[in-house]
């Protein structure tokens, strides 16, 4: 019981702190619009899955535009019942096409802990991103490595064992029903990757939303859909989650 009102008020910290923040309504792209030179989201997730059933999680991410063309971001997510606990970090560098067209190239490091399994996840990332008014594209390539620690108990030693996976195709394909920077937007997605995990073969596939709120705020969420995986079935194998989140600039 203690542990379970540990992590609830962590989590309402965490929404709390994300919600104090003052700023502007985020117009529905990433790029620099020249004021606001932060940008801060926060988001609750849960869902099912048929390894551990139900599941909740938090997730938060912060961004710095350094210059109209470069930005980096740090994030952090936690899986509860799951036992996952991931970080990441990324720089992204913008490259305008026309008035509501860029490209972005970003380069990533993320870092995640299966903390039931013992096996840590070290994951290097490479990829663009094409985004339009109605439509956005991701591809590029990830190397996934894989490290396990395991005790043996009785000889009440360690053994180690370390896999490297060849290179990993990134791939996302998004569509809006209205313009991206519309004060509501609907659209579906298809991906083979989530903020924390990547995958071969299997994708991803769902509904996201987003729509302004009073106060200057941005409401967002998504459906996600995904079939089995590989590692990432250890925690996660058909399952279908549910995230809500607000995001702030200032």
């Amino acid at each position: 019981m203690k542990i379970l009102q540990k992590t609830s008020l962590t989590i309402l910290l965490l929404v709390a702190a994300t919600t104090a923040a003052s700023a502007q309504a985020y117009s529905g792209e990433r790029k620099f619009d020249g004021v606001h030179y932060n940008e801060i989201n926060g988001s609750l997730f849960g869902g099912h899955n048929v390894v551990t059933g139900g599941f909740f999680g938090e997730n938060a991410i912060y961004t710095r535009h350094l210059s109209p063309r470069w930005s980096v971001s740090a994030g952090q997510q936690i899986q509860f019942i799951k036992n996952v606990y991931a970080i990441d970090v990324m720089g992204t560098y913008r490259i305008p096409i026309r008035k509501k067209t860029n490209i972005y190239i970003d380069g990533r490091f993320m870092f995640a802990r299966y903390q039931r399994w013992k096996v840590n996840e070290p994951v290097i990332n490479l990829s663009a991103y094409l985004e339009t008014n109605y439509f956005d594209l991701r591809w590029g390539w990830s190397y996934i490595r894989y490290h396990k620690m395991d005790v043996n108990e009785l000889y009440k030693s360690f053994t180690t064992s370390s896999y490297g996976e060849p290179l990993v195709m990134t791939l996302q394909i998004g569509i809006n029903i209205r313009p991206r920077a519309n004060r509501w937007n609907l659209g579906l997605f298809f991906r083979n990757f989530d903020q924390y995990y990547y995958e071969n073969w299997n994708i991803n596939w769902g509904v996201r939303f987003h729509c302004n709120l009073p106060l200057d705020m941005k409401l967002f969420g998504e459906l996600n859909i995904r079939p089995a995986g590989s590692l990432s079935q250890l925690a996660t194998r058909y399952e279908t989650s549910l995230k809500l989140g607000l995001k702030y600039v200032w």
